[in-house]
């Protein structure tokens, strides 16, 4: 019951978001749509850019869920989930606030790697080394989304895919996924 609540509200947002932007999607206007109390609504989300944060970790797991290793393929399942909800990205990526969703998304990918690195090489922290290239690839690779997202890429996803894979440093390779 708890997931499907928090897919209905899911699900309003991307609506919402159809008409209105997202500066202006208030919670109590969500919780409107949905018939739903407000403290239904923060009994699992802490705010609105929590909900778009919980809907971009679906959408990932979605992407790497039949994947035991990184590979091209595995960048470019990742890839086609989060442009099945593109034009939501769009309009959740207009935003540019403390909370906004590439903040998120870039220290989700920072944790995601941090974790798996301390696990794979039995490290307690990063070495300086690694947090700087984990950094370097990862501005990088949601750099690369952002402009695939608003059509200013010339490129297939099947070539970008293989293009962030090449460009992933090796000791991360072995780690992602």
């Amino acid at each position: 019951m708890k997931n499907n609540t928090k897919q209905l509200f899911a699900k309003t947002l991307e609506e919402m978001l159809l008409t209105t932007t997202f500066d202006k999607i208030r919670i109590t206007t969500l919780c409107k749509n949905c018939d739903a109390a407000p403290q239904t609504f923060y009994n699992h989300f802490r705010d609105k850019y929590d909900l778009v944060a919980w809907i971009f970790e679906q959408d990932f797991k979605k992407g790497v869920h039949d994947f035991q290793e990184y590979s091209s393929v595995a960048v470019l399942k990742v890839t086609k989930e989060l442009l099945k909800h593109k034009s939501f990205y769009q309009k959740v990526y207009r935003d540019h606030s403390q909370n906004s969703i590439n903040n998120y998304i870039y220290e989700f990918n920072i944790r995601l790697a941090t974790e798996q690195i301390k696990k794979y090489y039995h490290q307690d922290k990063l070495m300086t080394n690694q947090l700087i290239a984990v950094k370097y690839h990862i501005y990088g690779t949601m750099a690369l989304f952002k402009e695939l997202l608003y059509d200013n890429l010339n490129i297939s996803l099947e070539g970008l895919s293989e293009f962030e894979y090449q460009r992933t440093p090796d000791f991360l390779k072995k780690v992602l996924i």
